[in-house]
C-alpha cells in the first residue's frame, strides 16, 4: 500500500481533497487548531457556478477576468468555470444542502460584479458553515482518513529539490517529523497579517512562507483583497457583512445618508469589491459609513439572512431599522505558491489547493464566491494528479516571480528590529493596506528588517509564527514596491490609474 498522502490544512479544499484521494490511498490531515477552524467555516454568501441556461461559462469567464483587471490566467479561469457544475454536484454528493425554492430548484444570488445570478447558498449565509458540517462528517467517518488536530505545520523538509517530509508542532510544544514524498498545502490565507481582517486567528499564512522556503515558486503577493462591509463597532471583531446583502438590494452610505457609490463607479454598490473598499475608506476620511438594509424587510432578513442579523443583534444593532457601520477589511490574498491546472508547485511533491494556492484565476481581484469553487475545482484537480502520479516540475514559469533555494535561504539578522504581532499588524495595515505607495512600502520594510530566520526548535510556536508572518508581509511589501502601477486591489496611490492621471 502506498504511504499516507499528507494533507495540511482542513477547509474546503484540504478535506475534498482527502475525500476523493482517500478512496485509493490512505490519508493523514494536520489541522493548525481544531477541525472546523478555517476560512471556509466562515464563508457567509455562496459558491459561485454555472448552472443554468440562463447563464454560460463564457459569461462567469468574463466576468472573472474583468473582475481581475485582465490579469487572470483565462485557461485556468476556464477550466474553473467548465468544472463549477461538477463540484457543486460532488458537494451535494457529500451531504451539502443548498437552499431551494418550493420548486426544488437552487436559488441564485447575484453579487458584486457578476452579470448574473449564480451564486449557490445555503443556511440562508451560512454557506460555509453548512460545507464544512457535511465535508467534515464525511472525513471523519472515512475508513482511509485520520485527522491530528492542533497540529502547525513548522517546516517542509526537502532532498534533491523534492519534497521528503515534514515537521510540525504539536498542542503548541512538541515537534514531530514525518517523511513523506508528496503532500497537500491547503492552509489557507493570511489576512492576520492586518490588524483589520475577517479572517480567523489560524489565517497566519505560514504555509505559503514555509513553501518558499523549501523552494517553491511564490507570485502575485502584491494582490491582497480587502473585503468592503465588515462590522465596524469599537473594541468588537470585524465580524464580515456578506455582499449578497447588496446583490438583494441593501445600500452603502455615509455619514450624511447619501448613497455615493455611483459616484465612484457606474455599478453603483455592485461594483467590484477593490472600488468598492476604496470609495469606504475615502469616504470614512470625512465620517462613519454604513449599509443600509432596512428595505429589505424583516422577513427578508429572518430568512435570507439570519447569521447577519444574529450576529449584529448579539452586537447590539437592529439592522431591520438601524443601518450598520462598516469598514474595509483584509480578507482573501490571491497570490501565494504558484501551482499549474492540476495544483501542482514548482517543488516536487509538493501540491497546493484553496487560498495558499497562487492558480491564476483570480488575478489582481477575485470575483464574489469564486474563492469556494476555486477551492473545490482545485481540490479536484489535485486529487486526479496525485492519482496519476503526475508529479512533475512544471517549466512555464519565466517570470518575476518569488523564489527561495537553500543557497538565499533568510539567515539570523541580529539587527531586524523587534516588533510585537499587534505592532507588525498595525504597520502592515498602515503602510501596505488599501493605498500603499514607494514613501510607505519603503518605510514597512525598513521597519520589518531583513527577514529572521530561527528554526522551530529554537522558538515557541508563537514565536516561530510570527516570525514567518513578517518575512510573509516583507515578501508581500517587496511584491508591491515592484509592481509600478495601480491594478485591481493593488492601489498604489502614486500610480492611479490611467483615468485618475
Amino acid at each position: 500500500m502506498r504511504p499516507p498522502l499528507i494533507i495540511v490544512g482542513s477547509g474546503l479544499a484540504g478535506l475534498l481533497t482527502a475525500i476523493l484521494a482517500g478512496a485509493e490511498r490512505p490519508v493523514l490531515i494536520l489541522t493548525k487548531k481544531g477541525l472546523k477552524d478555517s476560512n471556509t467555516e466562515q464563508s457567509q454568501g455562496g459558491i459561485a457556478a454555472v448552472w443554468n441556461q440562463q447563464d454560460s461559462t463564457q459569461a462567469h469567464v468574463s466576468d472573472t477576468f474583468k473582475a481581475g483587471a485582465g490579469l487572470g490566467d483565462k485557461q485556468a479561469i476556464e477550466a474553473m468555470s467548465t468544472q463549477s457544475k461538477e463540484a457543486i454536484d460532488l458537494l451535494v454528493h457529500c451531504g451539502v444542502q443548498f437552499d431551494r425554492n418550493e420548486q426544488g430548484e437552487y436559488l441564485l444570488a447575484l453579487e458584486g460584479a457578476h452579470s448574473r445570478p449564480r451564486v449557490l447558498h445555503a443556511g440562508g449565509d451560512a454557506t460555509g458553515t453548512e460545507i464544512m458540517r457535511a465535508l467534515t462528517r464525511e472525513a471523519l467517518s472515512h475508513p482511509n482518513i485520520t485527522i491530528i488536530e492542533q497540529a502547525s505545520l513548522a517546516e517542509i523538509l526537502t532532498h534533491k529539490q523534492a519534497v521528503s517530509g515534514i515537521r510540525y508542532y504539536h498542542n503548541e510544544s512538541d515537534l514531530i517529523e514525518i517523511e513523506c514524498e508528496e503532500m497537500v498545502l491547503a492552509t489557507g490565507g493570511a489576512g492576520q497579517l492586518f490588524c483589520y481582517t475577517s479572517n480567523p486567528p489560524t489565517a497566519t499564512g505560514e504555509g505559503i512562507v514555509l513553501a518558499y522556503r523549501a523552494g517553491a515558486q511564490l507570485s502575485d503577493l502584491e494582490f491582497f483583497q480587502f473585503h468592503p462591509t465588515a462590522l465596524n463597532l469599537k473594541e468588537m471583531p470585524n465580524f464580515l457583512i456578506t455582499e449578497a446583502m447588496r446583490g438583494a438590494g441593501a445600500t452603502i452610505r455615509n455619514s450624511q445618508g447619501k448613497a455615493f457609490l455611483k459616484d465612484y463607479d457606474p455599478r453603483g454598490d455592485l461594483a467590484s469589491r477593490d472600488v468598492v473598499s476604496r470609495a469606504i475608506f475615502a469616504e470614512m476620511k470625512k465620517g462613519p459609513v454604513f449599509l443600509d438594509a432596512t428595505s429589505l424587510g424583516h422577513l427578508v432578513l429572518k430568512t435570507r439572512f439570519p447569521n447577519v442579523s444574529h450576529a449584529c443583534l448579539n452586537y447590539g444593532v437592529r439592522i431591520e431599522s438601524e443601518p450598520i457601520p462598516i469598514t474595509p477589511v483584509a480578507h482573501y490574498l490571491m497570490g501565494g505558491v504558484k501551482v499549474d491546472l492540476f495544483g501542482r508547485s514548482t517543488l516536487k511533491g509538493l501540491y497546493v489547493a484553496g487560498e495558499a494556492a497562487r492558480t491564476g484565476v483570480h488575478g489582481a481581484n477575485r470575483l464574489a464566491s469564486n474563492s469556494l469553487l476555486e477551492g473545490a475545482t482545485f481540490a479536484m484537480q489535485v486529487a486526479k494528479a496525485i492519482s496519476q502520479d503526475l508529479r512533475q516540475i512544471p517549466t512555464l514559469w519565466q517570470d518575476q516571480s518569488l523564489t527561495q533555494n537553500k543557497q538565499t535561504r533568510p539567515q539570523t539578522e541580529p539587527n531586524a528590529p523587534p516588533l510585537s504581532r499587534s505592532e507588525f499588524r498595525q504597520a502592515m495595515w498602515d503602510y501596505a493596506g488599501i493605498i500603499r505607495n514607494e514613501k510607505g512600502l519603503k518605510q514597512l520594510l525598513n521597519l520589518l528588517g531583513a527577514p529572521p530566520f530561527h528554526p522551530p526548535e529554537q522558538q515557541t510556536q508563537a514565536e516561530y509564527e510570527l516570525q514567518n508572518m513578517r518575512h510573509l508581509g516583507r515578501l508581500l511589501a517587496l511584491s508591491a514596491l515592484a509592481r509600478a502601477e495601480s491594478k485591481g486591489s493593488h492601489y498604489r496611490s502614486d500610480y492611479p490609474p490611467l483615468e485618475e492621471n
